[in-house]
């Protein structure tokens, strides 16, 4: 079973989903970190979508980051960090020139998680809907002990019903005996939620297209300093 935040604070449910990091400082390593959760969840839809699988232990700290609604740091809201070794190696690859394949899909990933993520920060009702979502999941997954698997599949009806039918709609590429396997295609859309979450952290902390270009060996320098720290 998946283990959640449990920290709750005085803030409307729409302001907790859009400012989960409101109170803290815009530094550069705190945009590093959720700039990698981002490619770490665009990096892992791609090995499920071509590969079928993904390392277990990544995955699930992605997919806790969606239920830690209050943290008082941007660590606090990734998780354990050391879990986003795969997110900082991406990072260091796309952004340090070193892209290799399947390098354009990691790509086209992280920039429609931007664009959905700018979507959500606009529309407050949409980031209530997510966020009374997570909860309810969060509650019944302690209520009933759900499987992992079933914490999957409703996070992937949570996004099936709220993010599908915006634009621009994230078309994944990949093997299609891995894309039309339903526990799979699951855990992707899962993935692509938890990396529109930190797509909105990113933006909070004030992270931009125009942050990501000028800014990007800095990026990568921060990166690297975490991987090798891990």
């Amino acid at each position: 079973m998946l283990q959640y935040a449990a920290q709750r604070s005085q803030f409307t449910p729409e302001v907790r989903f859009l400012h989960v990091i409101c109170r803290l400082v815009n530094t550069l390593e705190n945009q590093t970190l959720a700039l990698a959760g981002m490619f770490q969840a665009a990096a892992l839809v791609d090995e499920l979508a071509l590969h079928g699988n993904c390392d277990t232990n990544v995955f699930d700290c992605s997919i806790n980051s969606l239920f830690t609604i209050d943290a008082s740091t941007v660590r606090d809201a990734l998780g354990d960090i050391t879990c986003l070794s795969r997110g900082f190696e991406a990072m260091g690859d796309y952004l340090g020139g070193e892209n290799r394949t399947p390098g354009r899909n990691i790509a086209y990933y992280l920039l429609s998680m931007l664009k959905i993520s700018t979507q959500v920060l606009r529309n407050h009702d949409l980031a209530q809907d997510l966020l009374n979502g997570l909860e309810r999941i969060e509650h019944n997954s302690s209520e009933f002990d759900l499987s992992r698997s079933s914490v999957i599949n409703k996070i992937d009806g949570l996004y099936q019903d709220n993010i599908s039918s915006l634009n621009p709609r994230i078309l994944v590429r990949g093997e299609q005996n891995y894309l039309r396997n339903d526990d799979n295609a699951a855990k992707i859309r899962a993935l692509l939620l938890a990396g529109i979450r930190c797509g909105v952290l990113w933006q909070q902390l004030g992270g931009s297209k125009w942050t990501l270009f000028w800014r990007r060996k800095k990026y990568v320098a921060n990166a690297r300093k975490f991987l090798a720290y891990n």
